[in-house]
């Protein structure tokens, strides 16, 4: 059974961007799998996955809220800045000492984040981006 379930309400109506927010789900996802095995080693591989398909997410998406002239793209761009300085605080403290970030730590991060993210943040530009001509 999943973590995060994927579910309609948190599509932003730009499909390729939907699949992207699934692959982060199920990022998240793999770290509650990993809970019953070997969570240290999952914890560093997600958050080593997590980082760099979040920057890849992050500049799709930024280039698709240019594109589309989103106006709170400067705030959106800070918000992905963000994330990718706490994913890579929490990756180099598990480095330093895997003891220290729990799979269950990052777990509620990470879901926490990514629901605030795509309903406090990205369903926002839905309007913009679902009707430009560009997507």
């Amino acid at each position: 059974m999943a973590y995060l379930q994927w579910t309609e309400n948190l599509s932003v109506g730009i499909a390729r961007m939907d699949e992207h927010h699934k692959k982060l789900v199920d990022l998240i996802n793999q770290v509650f799998d990993a809970m019953s095995g070997d969570a240290s080693a999952a914890v560093d591989s997600v958050l080593a996955d997590l980082l760099d398909y979040t920057r890849y997410h992050f500049a799709e998406e930024e280039k698709l809220l240019a594109a589309c002239a989103f106006p709170d793209l400067e705030e959106h761009q800070a918000v992905h800045r963000s994330m990718v300085k706490e994913v890579m605080e929490m990756r180099s403290r598990h480095l330093a000492d895997p003891a220290s970030v729990t799979a269950s730590e990052t777990l509620d991060f990470l879901s926490k984040w990514l629901m605030r993210h795509i309903i406090g943040k990205d369903l926002r530009y839905r309007p913009f981006a679902e009707n430009h001509s560009a997507i």
